[in-house]
């Protein structure tokens, strides 16, 4: 049988230095994207690569390759770059088994583009039908990808996966400007939620149709579970174990601390099935896990990946994250919220004067590192007397995540999926709002 490519080159790494990892990767892509209600393009891509790090004399090499006609000289950049690379206090892991998750649909291999098409021309006939002047966008996308980790120490671990995702935006020009309105949804197995996507951006049309402004103040914000991401980046990136080991997290030292409302908890969770961020053992071959961030609004755990972790003194949490074109750095899985008790139409008829957030303009002008935050509304919408009064125009929110997430009303019974997060709705107590009386 002729010997594969990363088998190669893990027998050649392992011949002239002391320990030797190498990651493969296969992978194809294919999507279909709508634009102003019209089909833009069919697409597919297909990728093989292979990377490859080395610890030779208590240094660390790494590069990485998708031109594997010659393993020799791929292996001889590789070893030279050890001569320049960072010292290491860690060891590639030995085999220690697997998590059960599961994150292969062979839907997801069998989905025909034809379909896709078909998907993206319904959804498209639907916001049409309800008004002419309505310019849409679908995108749908698929990939299967296999992924091969092998070290000196013994492990080889071979597994496929798949991803699946839809996206769908309404955009209506008007004299004094245009609405835009998107929705998503994406999995390891096929998505079917593309006409909900529909009909849920076409009610928050029909709800802008009235404009209105608000006034300059301290008042009740509800961020919709999707604009949730924005708030929850701070402590994303506070846990990052890179972050801490360069001393600049604003959670370093705080471990055992109360930070946050204790009707919080944050858990990173890769062991979900079907869930975009999940895996069975992270790109290093340490096993996945669900790690409690923060529990009742205590800080409970840093995410490390093995550099961070053995310049720390630790454990890996199963945190590495790469591709093979890339090294391990210490990333999120999947973000999860605990819900609350309370619905969001609720949370709604609770305000006497405030505003909920549906989509927010980029990241603003923020401080994400000290949770400083300061972000244009794209789609708000103005509450009185507990409704919906109008959408809101000209208006932007300001504030600090740490202020806000210890000035709780409540927390949304309901969780949502948005892309790795799954997050309820947060009705806050009070937030600056700088907008203009009309």
């Amino acid at each position: 049988m002729k010997t594969k490519i990363e088998e190669k080159i893990l027998e050649l790494a392992t011949k002239r230095a002391d320990s030797v990892e190498v990651i493969y990767e296969d992978g194809e892509s294919k999507s279909v994207s709508f634009e102003n209600n019209k089909l833009k393009y069919v697409h597919s891509n297909s990728v093989r690569g292979v990377g490859l790090r080395v610890i030779k004399d208590g240094r660390i090499g790494f590069s990485s390759t998708t031109d594997l006609r010659n393993p020799e000289e791929f292996v001889e950049t590789v070893l030279h770059s050890a001569k320049f690379g960072q010292e290491v206090q860690f060891e590639f892991p030995s085999p220690s088994g697997l998590t059960d998750v599961k994150i292969f649909d062979k839907a997801v291999v069998d989905y025909p583009t034809e379909r896709a098409i078909s998907e993206g021309k319904e959804a498209i006939d639907r916001s049409v039908a309800v008004c002419k002047d309505y310019l849409c966008g679908v995108d749908i996308g698929s990939t299967v990808w296999t992924r091969r980790l092998m070290n000196s120490n013994g492990l080889d671990v071979s597994k496929a996966s798949t991803s699946f995702g839809s996206g769908y935006n309404v955009m209506l020009i008007k004299d004094k400007g245009l609405i835009s309105i998107s929705e998503d949804e994406s999995s390891r197995r096929v998505t079917t939620g593309l006409m909900e996507q529909v009909e849920k951006s076409l009610e928050k049309m029909r709800m802008s149709d009235r404009e209105v402004r608000v006034k300059s103040g301290q008042y009740p914000v509800i961020f919709a579970a999707k604009t949730m991401s924005l708030l929850l980046a701070t402590f994303e990136m506070g846990c990052n174990g890179k972050l801490v080991q360069k001393g600049i997290s604003p959670l370093l030292g705080k471990l055992g601390e109360k930070m946050i409302d204790e009707r919080v908890s944050i858990f990173d969770d890769a062991t979900l099935d079907f869930a975009v961020g999940s895996y069975p053992l992270d790109g290093e071959g340490t096993r996945s896990s669900r790690t409690p961030l923060f529990e009742k609004g205590v800080l409970k755990n840093y995410l490390f990946d093995l550099r961070t972790a053995g310049m720390m003194s630790t454990k890996s949490t199963g945190n590495g994250s790469r591709g093979f074109s890339s090294q391990p750095t210490p990333g999120c899985t999947n973000i999860i919220v605990e819900t609350g008790d309370m619905t969001l139409e609720d949370m709604i008829k609770d305000v006497r004067y405030g505003v909920l957030v549906d989509q927010v303009l980029g990241g603003g002008q923020s401080n994400t590192l000290a949770g400083e935050f300061s972000v244009n509304l794209d789609l708000g919408f103005l509450i009185e007397n507990g409704e919906l009064v109008g959408r809101v125009k000209d208006c932007m929110l300001a504030g600090n995540v740490f202020d806000a997430f210890n000035n709780i009303m409540a927390i949304g019974s309901e969780a949502e999926w948005h892309g790795s997060d799954y997050i309820p709705p947060f009705y806050f107590k009070g937030m600056g709002v700088v907008g203009q009386e009309g």
